[in-house]
């Protein structure tokens, strides 16, 4: 498009894909983090023997509000609590995770204690039995050190505002390059159809993101963390 705006989910993305460490392309906005658990996991069929989704016990409440709709499909959530209400040892979450696990759910850093998680031993741990892993980033992008591709993380959401400044409703969305063609999510939209402008009434295949929304806020503070080279 000529104004540019059709192409302003992935531009943003790419703003904030500098901050995480994930490449050209692989972060598209969205409304919100709840927007960006759903499309993920309605990528899977949660009806089989491998139906258990694993959140970690100082996730955000509203991943885990998304993830609990799920049993209505056949998705069995597990959460591993918090034996002290601010930390999670990692071990407790590596035993929890088995070959019936799908999808495992972690808070890269806690909300209400500020407990970083080791999101590589727990890549590893989920990668070895065939499960994925989704974090939040909310409260860790502009705050500590990530690399989503270094950890080989198999998706990440966050956020435009707490530490990233910027505006709200902003939700971002990473998904592993090499996952795009493989997964097809349920909940889509208007921009993920192949022929969007056909406006035709019979569907092709949807196997990206979708729904961008305004991103002035988003985009400001994208641009000033990139000059001071977080």
């Amino acid at each position: 498009m000529e104004e540019g705006w059709w192409r302003c989910q992935i531009t943003v993305g790419n703003l904030v894909g500098a901050i995480i460490g994930a490449g050209d392309g692989e972060v598209g906005m969205q409304q919100n983090v709840s927007i960006c658990q759903s499309i993920v996991t309605s990528c899977f069929d949660w009806s089989g023997r491998r139906n258990k989704l694993l959140t970690d016990g100082l996730n955000f409440p509203s991943n885990d509000y998304v993830y609990h709709g799920l049993s209505r499909v056949g998705a069995r959530v597990v959460s591993v609590p918090s034996p002290d209400g601010l930390t999670l040892p990692v071990e407790l979450l590596l035993d929890a995770i088995d070959e019936e696990t799908q999808l495992v759910s972690v808070s890269h850093v806690a909300f209400r204690s500020s407990y970083v998680q080791d999101l590589a031993a727990i890549v590893e741990r989920a990668h070895s039995v065939g499960a994925m892993v989704i974090a939040d980033l909310y409260q860790s992008a502009g705050t500590v050190p990530v690399n989503v591709r270094e950890l080989q993380l198999d998706f990440a959401t966050g956020g435009s505002v707490k530490w990233l400044c910027g505006g709200p409703a902003q939700g971002y969305l990473y998904v592993r390059r090499d996952l795009w063609n493989r997964l097809s999510p349920i909940a889509t939209g208007w921009m993920a159809h192949e022929q969007p402008f056909g406006l035709r009434r019979r569907t092709h295949p949807i196997r990206r993101r979708c729904l961008p929304l305004p991103q002035r806020h988003a985009e400001c503070a994208g641009s000033l963390f990139g000059q001071v080279g977080l």
